[in-house]
C-alpha cells in the first residue's frame, strides 16, 4: 500500500520504520521544517532511505490549501495517510484525498 506520512518527532520516526517493516511503501514523508539548523527525526529518516520529504511551515493561506503543496502531495498517489504526532493543521484536501 502506498502511504504518505504526515507527522514528526521520534514517535513519527517509530511509526514510519514500523510501517516500512511490514513492507508498505511510504511514497512521502511530510514533516516539519528544521529547528535551528536540526532536522526532524522523522525527515531525517526518511531521507536515508530515499523516501522523498517536505518540510512545510504550513499547508493552508487564508482559509486555503496551498495549491502547490496539495499538487506535490497529490503527485504522490498516496492509498493512505498515517498522521503520526501531527502538529500541524492539514486541509481537508489532503486528509480526505486518499481511497483508504
Amino acid at each position: 500500500m502506498k502511504i504518505a506520512v504526515i507527522g514528526q518527532s521520534l514517535f513519527g520516526q517509530e511509526v514510519y520504520c514500523h510501517l516500512r517493516k511490514e513492507g508498505h511503501e511510504v511514497v512521502g514523508v511530510f514533516t516539519v521544517p528544521d529547528k535551528d539548523g536540526k532536522a526532524d527525526p522523522l525527515g531525517l529518516e526518511a531521507e536515508k532511505d530515499g523516501v522523498p520529504v517536505f518540510k512545510y511551515s504550513r499547508w493552508r493561506a487564508k482559509g486555503q490549501a496551498l495549491p502547490d503543496v496539495v499538487a506535490k502531495y497529490q503527485a504522490l498517489g498516496a492509498e493512505l495517510n498515517v498522521l503520526p504526532f501531527c502538529s500541524q493543521f492539514i486541509p481537508m484536501e489532503i486528509i480526505s484525498a486518499p481511497r483508504h
